[in-house]
Parts: C-alpha cells; sequence; structure tokens
C-alpha cells in the first residue's frame, strides 16, 4: 500500500436495539387501572347513597355511574387483552407483566359479559 491510498475499514452492522416491553407494560397498567376504576365506583357508591337520600335521581345517577364504569372498564380491558397477547405470541420480554394483564382484562371482559347476561335475564323475567 502506498501512502496516498486511504486504508479501507470493514463496515459491520450495527446491533440491534434490545427489544422493548413498552407493550407488557401497557398491558400491566391497564389491568391495573380496571382495579382502580373498581375500587374507586365501590368507594363512592356510598357517597352517592348518602346525599340522594333514597330519591328518584338516585336510580338515574347509579345507571349513569354504573354506565361510565362499564365503558372505562372496557376499554381498558380491551387494550391489557389486545397488547398483553400481543406481547406473549411474539415472546417478546416482559411476558409475566403480559400474562398479568391479560388476566386482568379477561376477568374484567368475563364480568362484564357477565352482568350483561344477568341484566338481559332479569329485563326477560
Amino acid at each position: 500500500m502506498s501512502a496516498r491510498e486511504p486504508s479501507v475499514q470493514p463496515q459491520y452492522p450495527s446491533p440491534a436495539p434490545p427489544p422493548s416491553a413498552a407493550l407488557a407494560v401497557v398491558s400491566l397498567v391497564a389491568g391495573l387501572v380496571i382495579v382502580a376504576l373498581q375500587v374507586a365506583v365501590q368507594l363512592v357508591l356510598p357517597l352517592i347513597y348518602s346525599t340522594t337520600g333514597g330519591s328518584a335521581d338516585l336510580v338515574t345517577l347509579l345507571n349513569v355511574v354504573h354506565l361510565v364504569q362499564g365503558v372505562l372498564v372496557a376499554m381498558c380491558a380491551i387494550v391489557a387483552v389486545a397488547t398483553g397477547l400481543i406481547v406473549l405470541v411474539r415472546r417478546g420480554p416482559g411476558r409475566a407483566r403480559a400474562g398479568a394483564g391479560v388476566a386482568l382484562g379477561g376477568a374484567a371482559l368475563a364480568t362484564l359479559v357477565a352482568t350483561l347476561l344477568q341484566s338481559a335475564l332479569l329485563s326477560a323475567f
């Protein structure tokens, strides 16, 4: 090699970034939000009963509270199950967190379905 020729450095590909456990964390957090919503509603119900004094507004207020709770729980449960299953199928990092999120979300979805079936049966009879 002469002094004028530049030396050629071999090019190596950069290492891939480590896989992220973000979806597993999302699944777990969504599952924990479900639990927090359920606990919050159970803590607020006595307050609702005591402030309304058994009036006709009580039924309307309880229906609104339960409707909002049901919608929020359903959305969080779908997020928890979907993101958790993605992590579990891909066998990515954070499988334990994803499994916990799937379990919490699945239990919430099962409870919502059971509640809807109960309401349908009670209105039929």
